[in-house]
């Protein structure tokens, strides 16, 4: 695994805080969803 920074605002980490979301997975599964619809 490749490992990148990103930024995001104040507001937005307070949000994924408060929600357990893990942020890589996240954007992981964002990733293999955007891949895959411009696959199609």
């Amino acid at each position: 695994m490749k490992r990148k920074t990103i930024t995001i605002r104040e507001d937005q980490d307070e949000w994924i805080e408060e929600q357990h979301l893990n942020l890589s997975s996240f954007v992981r599964e964002q990733l293999d969803e955007l891949i895959e619809e411009r696959e199609n």
